[in-house]
Protein backbone atom coordinates (compact mmCIF):
# COMPACT_ATOMS: atom_id res chain seq x y z
CA UNK A 1 0.00 0.00 0.00
CA UNK A 2 2.64 2.18 1.17
CA UNK A 3 4.47 1.55 -2.41
CA UNK A 4 0.99 2.53 -4.49
CA UNK A 5 1.22 6.14 -2.73
CA UNK A 6 5.33 6.41 -3.62
CA UNK A 7 4.70 5.75 -7.05
CA UNK A 8 1.46 8.23 -7.63
CA UNK A 9 3.40 10.95 -5.40
CA UNK A 10 6.25 10.49 -7.60
CA UNK A 11 4.34 10.24 -10.46
CA UNK A 12 4.48 13.78 -12.59
CA UNK A 13 1.53 15.31 -13.30
CA UNK A 14 0.43 17.18 -16.59
CA UNK A 15 -1.78 17.72 -19.54
CA UNK A 16 -1.63 15.70 -22.69
CA UNK A 17 -0.95 16.77 -26.62
CA UNK A 18 -4.74 15.77 -26.85
CA UNK A 19 -6.08 17.58 -23.77
CA UNK A 20 -4.36 20.91 -25.01
CA UNK A 21 -5.50 20.67 -28.27
CA UNK A 22 -8.53 20.30 -27.78
CA UNK A 23 -8.72 24.06 -25.30
CA UNK A 24 -7.08 25.64 -28.00
CA UNK A 25 -9.56 24.39 -30.79
CA UNK A 26 -12.10 25.17 -27.96
CA UNK A 27 -10.93 28.86 -27.55
CA UNK A 28 -10.17 29.67 -31.64
CA UNK A 29 -14.44 28.59 -31.92
CA UNK A 30 -15.32 31.28 -29.33
CA UNK A 31 -12.85 33.86 -30.96
CA UNK A 32 -14.68 32.69 -34.78
CA UNK A 33 -17.90 33.44 -32.89
CA UNK A 34 -17.16 36.33 -31.01
CA UNK A 35 -15.51 38.01 -34.10
CA UNK A 36 -18.99 37.47 -36.00
CA UNK A 37 -20.81 38.92 -33.82
CA UNK A 38 -18.90 41.90 -33.25
CA UNK A 39 -18.77 42.66 -36.98
CA UNK A 40 -22.26 42.10 -37.35
CA UNK A 41 -23.00 44.27 -34.50
CA UNK A 42 -20.52 47.59 -35.86
CA UNK A 43 -22.95 46.95 -39.43
CA UNK A 44 -26.02 47.36 -37.86
CA UNK A 45 -25.32 50.18 -35.77
CA UNK A 46 -23.71 52.36 -38.42
CA UNK A 47 -26.65 51.70 -40.56
CA UNK A 48 -28.83 52.72 -37.76
CA UNK A 49 -26.30 55.61 -37.36
CA UNK A 50 -26.80 56.78 -41.19
CA UNK A 51 -30.46 56.30 -40.94
CA UNK A 52 -30.80 58.74 -38.08
CA UNK A 53 -28.57 61.27 -39.85
CA UNK A 54 -31.07 60.98 -42.91
CA UNK A 55 -34.28 61.37 -40.43
CA UNK A 56 -32.42 64.24 -39.44
CA UNK A 57 -32.17 65.60 -42.63
CA UNK A 58 -35.85 64.90 -43.52
CA UNK A 59 -37.23 66.62 -40.20
CA UNK A 60 -35.30 69.92 -41.09
CA UNK A 61 -36.51 70.21 -44.67
CA UNK A 62 -39.99 69.19 -43.28
CA UNK A 63 -39.45 72.10 -40.52
CA UNK A 64 -38.57 74.32 -43.22
CA UNK A 65 -41.29 73.34 -45.63
CA UNK A 66 -43.61 74.46 -42.82
CA UNK A 67 -41.43 77.95 -42.14
CA UNK A 68 -41.62 78.67 -45.96
CA UNK A 69 -44.80 76.68 -47.70
CA UNK A 70 -41.69 75.07 -49.95
CA UNK A 71 -39.00 72.38 -49.34
CA UNK A 72 -34.75 73.35 -49.68
CA UNK A 73 -34.01 74.45 -52.72
CA UNK A 74 -30.27 74.77 -51.84
CA UNK A 75 -28.42 73.56 -49.12
CA UNK A 76 -27.92 76.52 -47.83
CA UNK A 77 -31.75 76.21 -46.88
CA UNK A 78 -31.16 73.98 -44.10
CA UNK A 79 -29.20 76.38 -41.89
CA UNK A 80 -32.07 79.24 -42.93
CA UNK A 81 -34.54 77.18 -40.63
CA UNK A 82 -34.97 78.51 -37.26
CA UNK A 83 -36.93 75.69 -35.48
CA UNK A 84 -34.49 73.01 -36.43
CA UNK A 85 -31.29 72.61 -36.91
CA UNK A 86 -28.70 69.48 -38.61
CA UNK A 87 -26.57 67.46 -36.16
CA UNK A 88 -22.93 68.41 -36.43
CA UNK A 89 -21.43 66.30 -38.36
CA UNK A 90 -23.42 65.24 -41.40
CA UNK A 91 -22.41 66.15 -44.51
CA UNK A 92 -25.15 67.18 -47.45
CA UNK A 93 -24.40 65.71 -50.32
CA UNK A 94 -26.07 67.27 -53.90
CA UNK A 95 -24.81 65.46 -56.53
CA UNK A 96 -23.24 61.98 -55.28
CA UNK A 97 -24.75 59.16 -53.48
CA UNK A 98 -23.29 58.24 -50.25
CA UNK A 99 -20.66 55.24 -50.71
CA UNK A 100 -19.44 53.14 -47.19
CA UNK A 101 -16.35 55.06 -46.75
CA UNK A 102 -18.54 58.02 -46.04
CA UNK A 103 -21.74 56.50 -45.60
CA UNK A 104 -22.39 57.20 -41.57
CA UNK A 105 -22.47 60.80 -42.05
CA UNK A 106 -22.97 61.65 -45.43
CA UNK A 107 -26.36 61.93 -46.94
CA UNK A 108 -27.68 62.71 -50.20
CA UNK A 109 -30.64 64.96 -50.54
CA UNK A 110 -32.27 65.81 -53.92
CA UNK A 111 -35.44 67.99 -54.50
CA UNK A 112 -38.94 67.40 -55.91
CA UNK A 113 -39.52 70.67 -58.20
CA UNK A 114 -43.51 70.73 -59.33
CA UNK A 115 -43.49 71.20 -63.35
CA UNK A 116 -46.12 73.90 -64.03
CA UNK A 117 -45.30 75.86 -60.64
CA UNK A 118 -41.46 75.18 -59.85
CA UNK A 119 -41.80 75.25 -56.62
CA UNK A 120 -39.90 72.56 -54.96
CA UNK A 121 -42.74 70.41 -53.15
CA UNK A 122 -40.51 67.52 -51.80
CA UNK A 123 -37.46 65.96 -51.32
CA UNK A 124 -35.26 62.81 -51.11
CA UNK A 125 -32.68 61.78 -48.92
CA UNK A 126 -30.71 58.60 -49.46
CA UNK A 127 -28.39 56.94 -46.97
CA UNK A 128 -25.84 54.04 -47.06
CA UNK A 129 -26.74 50.53 -45.36
CA UNK A 130 -24.33 48.51 -44.05
CA UNK A 131 -25.68 45.43 -43.65
CA UNK A 132 -26.93 45.56 -47.42
CA UNK A 133 -23.91 47.48 -48.79
CA UNK A 134 -26.14 49.52 -51.42
CA UNK A 135 -27.69 52.61 -50.56
CA UNK A 136 -31.69 53.65 -49.75
CA UNK A 137 -33.49 56.29 -50.78
CA UNK A 138 -36.55 57.98 -48.65
CA UNK A 139 -39.02 60.00 -50.51
CA UNK A 140 -41.22 62.98 -48.56
CA UNK A 141 -43.92 65.97 -49.41
CA UNK A 142 -45.22 65.70 -52.77
CA UNK A 143 -43.08 63.90 -55.13
CA UNK A 144 -45.94 63.26 -57.71
CA UNK A 145 -46.23 65.19 -60.99
CA UNK A 146 -42.63 66.80 -60.31
CA UNK A 147 -38.82 66.21 -61.23
CA UNK A 148 -36.29 64.85 -58.78
CA UNK A 149 -32.70 67.06 -59.38
CA UNK A 150 -30.18 68.15 -57.15
CA UNK A 151 -30.48 71.06 -55.24
CA UNK A 152 -27.86 74.07 -55.60
CA UNK A 153 -25.15 74.29 -52.71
Amino acid sequence: MIDKIKKLKNKEGGFTIVELLIVIVVIGILAAITIVSYTGITTQAKTAHAQQNASSVQSVADAFNAENSKYPATTADFAAVSSAKLPAGITLLISADPTASNGETSIRYQKYTDTTSSVVTGGAVTYWDFTTGATVTNSFGATTGGTLGNPAS
